[in-house]
């Protein structure tokens, strides 16, 4: 079997097993469905390809005679929204669309596909005439609109099917799609104002435009994100929530956002837990509850504004320190492996801020070496002389609580500021040396954070 054909089978198993677990409950959904394909198309097979919010799997296939296609089945829960006819080309290793077409209330319709050659360029282009289906006549009937009359504002046309239609699916489909199209002149204020108008667009009370090849749920992950600052991140996802009266869409933002955030970085840590906080937990896939709960636990111990417990490990003597006892302003705690990379990048840079501005600063660094590799650490810190600060190692004796647990630390270094005069309540997390001391410059902290 041409080994093409061989990776396309693994795939689409793997993709259709997924959707099976993706759809939840009160999903919209056709029990059955009879769809017939004439098609021009030379090829032996065809495919249905569907849509949930940003992925993609495989609905159905259908196997090729003298030109028709028949997708038929009596038993089955596939969720109503926009589908993808396809066939697979093994000579590119590519999955070619032939049109889009919605499969609703309407079981049984049928697609009528012929070609004609393009005068202007000369490429084939794909005819598409369905019958039986008020929603794909709908539908088509705007995209050949589009296609042979030139109009300059798009989103008129749009509204215009939606007012005209305003319970029909392929009008919400068409407003929420097209409503917002960019056009190549548009200038980039226009165009992030256009982008603005997808959330607009967006029918956040029918779960079926979950279900379609939108590149809304992208657009509305990029408009939450453009944001620079957790308080305006969490207000744009309150506003965006706050118009999913179909809890199906709720949950589906919910769970989104929350992925979303999920990338271990401090600027995303208050609005994982404001929307745990905030939201029913109905979104939470099943199984993973407790996870999440642990995750949201763990980071409210070290999320800005928490204040750290007394932490106790040892030097190179085996003694004891802890960050209790330190007395500046201020303490930077560095938790590093000399094994890594970008610790060794940073270390000796944090080191040189400390021995030029300890005194200025009135910071103090607690360094943990947290790989108990003493040799290393010994080896890294006699090369670049980082015995004046405090410069200690999980090798050196047990510490007084499980500092990567505690912590959650993946990946190193951790780096947490420290205010000792506020008792011992964490500034910033995971701040790069630059922004430390533009902090300790302007004594400011209301740091932003970069990406």
């Amino acid at each position: 079997m041409n080994r093409y054909w061989i990776l396309l089978l693994i795939c689409l198993c793997a993709s259709a097993s997924l959707a099976q677990r993706t759809f939840p409950a009160g999903t919209p959904v056709v029990k059955k469905y009879n769809i017939k394909v004439n098609t021009v198309q030379k090829t032996d097979k065809l495919y249905i390809q569907g849509f949930y919010g940003s992925g993609y799997y495989l609905a159905d296939s259908a196997v090729v005679k003298k030109g028709v296609a028949v997708f038929k089945k009596n038993k089955c829960e596939l969720p109503s929204g926009v589908y993808l006819l396809c066939y697979f080309d093994p000579s590119h290793s590519v999955s070619n669309v032939i049109c889009e077409f919605i499969i609703n209330n309407e079981s049984k319709f049928t697609i009528n596909h012929t070609q004609h050659t393009d005068t202007a360029s000369g490429y084939l282009i794909n005819d598409i005439n369905i019958t039986g289906s008020p929603d794909n006549d709908l539908l088509y009937a705007f995209r050949n609109r589009m296609m042979t009359v030139y109009t300059p504002n798009v989103r008129e046309v749009c509204q215009e099917y939606l007012a005209t239609s305003p319970e029909s699916f392929a009008a919400r489909y068409i407003m929420a799609a097209y409503g917002s199209y960019q056009t190549d002149s548009d200038t980039p204020e226009k165009a992030a104002f256009k982008v603005k108008q997808i959330i607009d667009d967006f029918d956040y009370s029918e779960p079926r435009l979950l279900h379609t090849p939108l590149v809304t749920v992208h657009n509305i992950n990029n408009w939450v994100m453009r944001e620079d600052d957790t308080d305006t991140i969490i207000a744009s996802m309150d506003n965006i929530l706050s118009r999913c009266s179909n809890p199906v869409v709720r949950n589906f933002f919910l769970r989104n956002f929350f992925t979303m955030m999920d990338i271990h970085d401090p600027i995303c840590d208050p609005v994982l837990v404001h929307l745990y906080d905030t939201y029913s937990h109905e979104w939470i896939e099943e199984g993973r509850e407790g996870s999440i709960k642990r995750k949201i636990e763990n980071l409210r111990k070290v999320m800005a504004g928490a204040k750290i417990p007394e932490l106790i490990s040892h030097d190179i003597d085996g003694k004891p320190h802890s960050t209790n006892d330190i007395k500046t302003k201020y303490t930077v705690i560095w938790f590093w492996d000399p094994d890594c990379d970008h610790c060794q990048e940073m270390t000796p840079v944090l080191h040189q801020m400390y021995t030029e501005h300890a005194d200025d600063y009135d910071f103090e660094v607690f360094a943990v070496e947290v790989n108990d590799d003493y040799d290393r650490w010994k080896k890294f810190s006699d090369e670049h002389s980082l015995w004046d600060w405090t410069n200690l190692s999980t090798s050196m004796g047990d510490q007084n609580i499980d500092f990567i647990e505690y912590f959650d630390i993946m990946t190193t270094p951790v780096l947490l500021l420290v205010d000792n005069s506020n008792d011992h309540t964490i500034i910033a997390r995971q701040i790069s040396l630059s922004e430390l001391q533009k902090f300790f410059e302007t004594e400011n902290g209301n740091l932003r954070i970069e990406n």
